[in-house]
């Protein structure tokens, strides 16, 4: 069972395939199950020296992701809340196999519906800007998941192009796929080998072309290592599973350049803000475009790829820490004391926050009036309240210090 001590992350996934990923990636079989006779069991190990907890429900969507993420939460008291697995991507800005960063995150369909109208009313939860600036830097091409196109896999994207009825030319891929001088050299390739040929200003299938197409993706099973890229961007999360091109246009009414639809990261966002866990992190992997011609040929390794990225950046970001060098919290702290404490904190404690490292994003969300009070809980959340008497010192607030000394 779970030692009662904090631990740095917990990842939720939705699915049973992204659950598999994120195991197979963090832990391989180094894994602790608990709690296989409640309602929440999850499974802990340790990667790059974080303890990590991985759960998922048994189904999905927003609300079988809330209750058992809640329950977690509150159990565990994690660092971080993250989440990895598979989305639709925008097309045009994101090819399959793309790995998107939810920043922000928030739930499309929230607002009013007013006759064949709809008001958004959407609650943004943004990323934290360090962590915003790490995904928008983050080089995937030291993860197994990740590598240079082969010729002929070159060839087949070109092709399978042209058979979607994409233009290749500004597809966002097409520099991964065939740069510089491959482009050219690869097109006329393909067009004295007679896959393709010139008609009305472009290129297009053969019907031998077209033959070969089919039949190569008649037989892929999927990829196992592309040239993709991380991105983080705007991050849609709905209650219903969506087979619809003309989505995105209006979603963008409300909301510009959404990157990424799916069905979690809005309550992940949701459940980090409501139970003040300090961070959140949601990545997930293209696996469609919520189109027509979507199917499950890049599920997996979407699902895989969206782990390797996860834990990367999560092991970039979060300093590893063993329990025992964990605060201890602070031992029954009288009622009294405690208001008294942030009754006399009125004017000092923007200073307080700053020493013990509140971050800004946090502090605004501090009720006007009652920002002490919400200090207070927020270090008491954190298994921190035994900071407090050192952290007062050093703003000169010794008064307050000495009142708290005896029950660290």
């Amino acid at each position: 069972m779970h030692n009662g001590r904090s631990i740095d992350v917990l990842v939720v996934t939705a699915l049973k395939d992204e659950y598999d990923a994120a195991r197979a990636v963090a832990g391989g079989a180094q894994w602790h199950d608990q709690g296989a006779d409640g309602t929440a069991p999850y499974a802990t190990t340790r990667h790059q020296g974080l303890s990590i907890a991985l759960a998922r429900p048994t189904q999905m969507g927003g609300r079988g992701v809330g209750a058992i993420t809640t329950t977690l939460v509150n159990e565990l008291r994690p660092t971080c809340l993250a989440m990895c697995g598979v989305c639709a991507g925008k097309p045009g800005e994101t090819a399959p196999g793309d790995v998107i960063v939810a920043a922000p995150a928030y739930e499309w369909d929230e607002g009013k519906h007013a006759g064949p109208a709809f008001r958004a009313d959407h609650q943004q939860f943004p990323q934290d800007i360090r962590w915003l600036r790490a995904a928008q830097d983050f080089d995937p091409a030291h993860l197994p998941s990740h590598g240079v196109a082969t010729d002929d896999e070159a060839a087949v994207w070109f092709l399978e192009r042209l058979y979607r009825g994409q233009n290749p030319r500004k597809h966002p891929a097409r520099d991964r796929y065939l740069p510089g001088p491959a482009w050219r050299e690869r097109l006329e390739r393909l067009e004295s080998g007679g896959l393709i040929h010139w008609r009305d200003g472009e290129l297009v299938l053969t019907g031998a072309g077209r033959d070969h197409i089919q039949r190569v993706l008649y037989f892929d099973a999927g990829p196992q290592r592309l040239p993709y890229q991380v991105v983080a961007g705007p991050m849609a999360s709905g209650s219903a599973v969506m087979t619809d091109p003309d989505v995105w246009d209006r979603l963008e009414i409300n909301q510009r350049r959404i990157l990424a639809l799916e069905m979690e990261a809005a309550t992940i966002a949701t459940v980090a803000h409501e139970r003040q866990v300090p961070h959140w992190l949601v990545v997930k992997g293209v696996m469609d475009h919520a189109d027509f011609a979507k199917d499950d040929r890049f599920k997996a390794f979407a699902a895989r790829a969206s782990a390797e990225v996860l834990f990367a950046l999560l092991t970039s970001l979060l300093s590893p820490s063993a329990p025992e060098a964990r605060p201890a919290p602070a031992a029954g702290v009288p009622g009294t004391v405690k208001l008294e404490v942030v009754n006399r904190l009125t004017y000092d404690w923007q200073d307080l926050a700053d020493v013990v490292g509140v971050p800004s994003y946090e502090t605004r969300r501090f009720r006007s009036g009652d920002e002490p009070r919400d200090l207070w809980t927020w270090l008491e959340s954190r298994d921190r309240l035994s900071e407090l008497p050192d952290a007062l010192a050093v703003i000169g607030r010794t008064d307050l210090a000495s009142l708290l000394r005896p029950y660290r």
